[in-house]
């Protein structure tokens, strides 16, 4: 039986996602191969193929977690048979090295203990980098300021850069991202 976090459906994710989205569909019209790092449960490579606005030849999402990979292939099965234009990997991402890859999406850096992931993607690749100001026990990268989210990942030209707030009845957060080329 496969289980899913709940919390990989709340209204943050998704619609951190959604923003991501939209975002990449103002700078983007067309991307050979995207690589999603700590791609989770394949819910950004979902809205990005579902939506269609940008057309993409292959997705590849790579997380640590093991138990992520069958469901990101269920949730993304229509891709994963039509010569996988999508497939999910288990890979700590701190190990891989891009090679022929076009865009680079980490809408969960804050989750990363390593800078390594960021120090392997070679120049001139495109970005798009997600973090937040939310605390968490398992946030090993906490940015107080878009500024200071934007300090850690120095790109050479800067496609977006925003803030988006979430509001709830009990606390928010506030998610920063920027999309460019390293």
């Amino acid at each position: 039986m496969i289980s899913l976090d709940p919390d990989s459906f709340s209204s943050g994710q998704i619609g951190s996602k959604l923003w991501l989205c939209e975002q990449l569909e103002n700078c983007f019209d067309r991307i050979d191969t995207v690589w999603i790092y700590g791609g989770w449960y394949g819910l950004s490579a979902f809205l990005l193929r579902s939506r269609n606005n940008i057309k993409i030849n292959q997705i590849r999402s790579f997380d640590m977690d093991p138990s992520c990979q069958p469901v990101a292939d269920m949730i993304n099965e229509n891709w994963v048979y039509q010569n996988w234009k999508f497939k999910s990997l288990t890979q700590d991402c701190n190990t891989l090295v891009p090679t022929d890859v076009d865009l680079i999406i980490n809408t969960s850096t804050e989750h990363f203990e390593s800078m390594a992931w960021w120090e392997n993607i070679p120049i001139g690749t495109a970005v798009a980098l997600q973090g937040n100001d939310m605390p968490h026990d398992d946030h090993v990268v906490h940015c107080e300021t878009l500024e200071d989210f934007k300090s850690q990942f120095t790109l050479s030209k800067m496609l977006f850069q925003g803030q988006l707030e979430f509001s709830y009845p009990a606390w928010k957060f506030n998610r920063y991202m920027i999309i460019g080329i390293k």
